[in-house]
């Protein structure tokens, strides 16, 4: 199982170019971002947990390929992202992507006050969880 490039923040110039906008604004946009994140992760079985009142869990579990150690401290840093990395690269990345502009889970730990991202490369025998702070840096 092959591992996507590294996680690296976009330029500025980029971040301007694609324009950002509010990525999520409901549950349902929660949800589909993080499944586009596991899809984008080569994931083949995708679980989806989310309580009543559609606030308390949103909870997605893939087989996806993990977040390499290196990378987890910018997991959900604000335009960091392994997809692209400057506006250039749009062209190759051509629909092979669903995401890559690095701002939902920034977007969704400042929204939420914090979450937490279990994650586990090939190789690892147990997974690492990230308890991630409304900035989107790990807090432990």
């Amino acid at each position: 199982m092959s591992i996507v490039a590294s996680i690296k923040a976009l330029p500025p110039s980029t971040v301007h170019r694609i324009g950002s906008s509010q990525v999520l604004v409901d549950s349902s946009s929660v949800v589909k971002e993080l499944i586009d994140n596991s899809i984008d992760a080569r994931a083949t079985s995708i679980s989806i947990e989310v309580s009543t009142n559609t606030i308390d869990v949103v909870q997605i579990t893939d087989n996806g390929h993990g977040i390499i150690p290196e990378d987890r401290g910018m997991v959900c840093r604000r335009y960091t992202t392994s997809k692209i990395f400057d506006f250039s690269d749009l062209v190759e990345l051509g629909g092979s992507s669903l995401g890559f502009r690095g701002e939902a889970l920034h977007s969704l730990a400042n929204l939420s006050g914090g979450l937490t991202v279990t994650t586990r490369v090939e190789g690892e025998t147990a997974a690492v969880k990230l308890i991630i702070a409304r900035t989107g840096e790990i807090e432990g």
